[in-house]
């Protein structure tokens, strides 16, 4: 049986002993890997103590998933924007936008690298997307790839009634760690987006996660998600509800093929599909594929 646990991939040089200096690197690498292996460890504790406690449960308004901030009222929706006192340029913009949500006027805004995207299926409005660091954003403003997949989900959805004529559609950003759906048997894996398409009592709930992946291996967790949730769905017992899970990578697929030695299409089985080779089809082969 094969015991082991990690692969280590160093020069020989770095192990030999002929230095007392290479002592700091070797600790590291000691302490790099205890640290893995109690993460580990615990992950299968935690796992083994969520498993009988499991279940579906419906989204409600006041769900940790949607943006609030804290104020002496307490909760309230919305975003936090840091910004410096001299950019009052901004500031003036940033008012702007906030009176047109109010009133209703949904609009594409953008303003020095700062977006502000539309999209009627998702839960709420706006998505903020920021390019640079001119302001700060809580929380976490989207980046290019959760961008780009809200775009092309929303060209499709638009492009494409018949489809939607049979199905609604729903889409939810998942907040990280502490707010959003995380799953320990995926080492503490929170995909970015959670869509729900509902046909009739039947609901397909898809993760979502827009990544790149170069530098992932072949056996991390989340490549494998697309299998867990399968075992999930199955312990939750529901048959009218099935889940799925998606990595679209912005990583070529070609790069990865050389990493992995596997081909495009036994990625895609993996349900590993890419976002700018594939741009017109992946978001229809994600809706409807079903394992």
């Amino acid at each position: 049986m094969d015991t082991s646990w990690y692969r280590l991939l160093i020069p020989a040089s770095e192990l030999a002993f002929d230095s007392f200096a290479k002592t700091r690197v070797w600790q590291e690498i000691a302490q790099a890997l205890l640290r893995k292996y109690v993460e580990r460890y615990y992950t299968f504790r935690k796992r083994e103590w969520e498993l009988p406690h499991l279940e579906y449960r419906d989204l409600t308004e006041d769900d940790p998933n949607f943006p609030s901030i804290l104020s002496e009222d307490g909760a309230e929706y919305g975003y936090r924007i840091l910004i410096e006192e001299s950019q009052q340029e901004i500031v003036a913009k940033l008012k702007e936008l906030k009176e047109a949500i109010e009133q209703g006027n949904l609009k594409d805004w953008e303003f020095r690298g700062l977006k502000a995207i539309w999209f009627g299926r998702h839960l709420y409005q706006p998505l903020l997307f920021l390019d640079g660091s001119v302001v700060e954003i809580s929380p976490a403003p989207l980046n290019k790839g959760e961008r780009r997949f809200i775009e092309d989900l929303k060209a499709f959805h638009d492009a494409n009634p018949g489809y939607f004529a049979e199905r609604e559609l729903y889409l939810l950003r998942n907040l990280s760690k502490g707010r959003g759906v995380g799953f320990f048997e995926a080492g503490n894996f929170h995909p970015d987006f959670i869509i729900w398409q509902l046909e009739g009592k039947r609901q397909r709930v898809t993760f979502v996660d827009p990544k790149g992946i170069r530098n992932v291996g072949l056996q991390d967790p989340k490549i494998s998600f697309y299998e867990t949730v399968k075992e999930i769905e199955k312990r939750l017992g529901q048959p009218d509800v099935v889940l799925e899970s998606f990595i679209v990578s912005n990583t070529p697929s070609h790069e990865m093929s050389k990493l992995w030695g596997i081909t495009k299409d036994e990625m895609q089985k993996k349900h590993i599909l890419f976002q700018e080779e594939d741009r017109d089809s992946y978001i229809r082969i994600l809706l409807e594929t079903t394992s």
